[in-house]
């Protein structure tokens, strides 16, 4: 399977469940968490990563 956004994996995942399929062939199928698939079937759209402090510069 190629490799897709998460947007694209949480779409995914929402029509797979809607379609009546479990959620641990959901898990199966895309090779997810049962966590992944909650959010993805909770939320609209995926969390916002999150930001990473500041890389020091210079030697």
């Amino acid at each position: 399977m190629p490799q897709m956004s998460k947007v694209e994996l949480y779409t995914a995942i929402r029509r797979d469940h809607r379609g009546g399929m479990k959620i641990r062939e959901i898990e199966r199928k895309y090779n997810v968490s049962w966590r992944t698939v909650r959010k993805a079937v909770d939320l609209v759209w995926p969390e916002p990563r999150k930001q990473l402090p500041p890389r020091p510069t210079g030697r």
